[in-house]
């Protein structure tokens, strides 16, 4: 019908080409008249996509047919009509921040000279928590265990002991209560709760990639409090303009204040400093053995050592690596990496990674990538997707490589269940 492709063009300059594509473009136009336009919801999140954002627009500047008059549109789920449960309503579920770790405090924050900058603004957030910091927002990246989630979390205790109303979460905990809101229809509880923040923190930033829905309430959440001069502080694994399926428009958000880089503190330094908070004294043998055993999870094995054991200073490595055997073999299967498989893959057969990697269709490099896919995808668990972008190739290309080996193994082919245990 004219009138709704005419609107869907002219609404997409104001929500974006992706808002559209993922919300308006798959509603179902079942049938019309001159007054009336019928729509079809492939699910209930759409629907309450629809109300929260078209709706608004379309009661303000109501479309019109060719002799004036407002045309209106109806919304129903495909195969049924769209009503109201005859059930009693619940109250909406508490929309709360994520638990705050006293030990994560600033104090205990072990910096490092390419760090100085960031404890630099967070110290001026502690002297000023009432007024504006000189960047918003505060943006900060950088690998596992560099001490993003701490720094994070010692502004939200500064703020907090300064009176302020402060709302710190995981983006992980963000996305399910945008879920959660959308399901159980309390999006303006949620709302509500963040933007009657004094200030925002997320860590993990990088979780929002290719959730849509999360990222178009975050795009307004960040809107409201930017808005408003309240604080908003970031975190994730890469710099913004690094990160991926997330949308421009956040992107330029998030590099509207300052970006610090966050460098990790060498875990012997850090456990160091753990011995002294939990009063659990080491060996200096013992904490460097610790170190370099575990260097992603130090005080994880710390912790468990303490849980485990009464008496620290009788013990050796051997008796820890008997300890910590488990953790040791989960810190062995966390350095596993695409780039590790794809190597061990092509040892075992005699080739270069480079053949599993590249284009060449022989058969000397088709069965071993096809048995580097099925291990990225068995091992390290990887979605489909992430596999084929670092193969080069198409999901379902991955999918049918890992059915592929999969009945190869069920059917005993012993070369490849050989080949699948070498790198296992």
């Amino acid at each position: 019908m004219r009138i709704w492709n005419q609107f869907l063009s002219e609404i997409e300059t104001h929500i974006g080409k992706q808002a559209s594509s993922q919300w308006l473009a798959p509603l179902k136009l079942s049938h019309f008249d001159a007054a009336n336009i019928y729509l079809e919801a492939q699910d209930s999140f759409q629907i309450h996509w629809f109300e929260e954002h078209i709706l608004p627009r379309l009661k303000q500047k109501p479309l019109l047919n060719e002799n004036g008059r407002s045309v209106r549109v109806h919304l129903s789920l495909q195969g049924g009509i769209k009503h109201k449960s005859s059930a009693p309503a619940l109250p909406p579920p508490l929309v709360v921040p994520d638990s705050l770790d006293p030990e994560m405090a600033l104090s205990y924050f072990l910096p490092t000279p390419q760090n100085q900058m960031a404890l630099q603004i967070l110290h001026e957030l502690e002297k000023h928590p009432g007024s504006l910091p000189p960047f918003n927002p505060i943006f900060l990246y950088g690998a596992k265990q560099s001490g993003k989630t701490h720094l994070l979390m010692a502004s939200a205790l500064l703020l907090q002991k300064a009176g302020k109303k402060v709302f710190y979460v995981n983006a992980k905990t963000f996305t399910e209560q945008v879920v959660a809101a959308i399901r159980q229809d309390f999006m303006q509880s949620f709302r509500a709760a963040y933007r009657a923040a004094d200030a925002l923190l997320v860590d993990d930033i990088q979780i929002f990639a290719k959730k849509t829905a999360t990222q178009e309430e975050f795009f307004h959440t960040f809107n409201a409090l930017h808005t408003l001069g309240r604080p908003i502080l970031l975190s994730a694994n890469l710099a913004p303009s690094k990160l991926t399926e997330i949308e421009a428009r956040l992107i330029s958000r998030f590099e509207w204040g300052i970006t610090l880089k966050i460098e990790p503190t060498d875990p012997l330094s850090i456990l160091t400093q753990k011995t002294k908070v939990w009063n659990f004294p080491l060996d200096p043998r013992l904490l460097a053995f610790l170190a370099d055993q575990f260097p992603l999870e130090p005080c994880l094995a710390l912790q468990a050592l303490a849980l485990r054991s009464n008496k620290p200073e009788t013990q050796t490595p051997e008796s820890i690596k008997i300890l910590l055997k488990d953790l040791l073999q989960k810190q062995i299967f966390d350095k596993r990496t695409p780039e590790s498989i794809v190597k061990q893959v092509a040892a075992h057969y005699g080739i270069r990674a480079t053949d599993i990697t590249g284009t060449s269709q022989a058969k000397e490099s088709a069965l071993p990538r096809k048995i580097a896919m099925y291990t990225c995808r068995e091992i390290l668990k990887l979605p489909f997707q992430k596999i084929g972008e670092f193969f080069g190739r198409d999901h379902s290309t991955v999918m049918a490589s890992v059915r592929f080996i999969q009945t190869q193994i069920a059917e005993g082919v012993a070369s490849v269940i050989e080949a699948v245990e070498a790198v296992k």
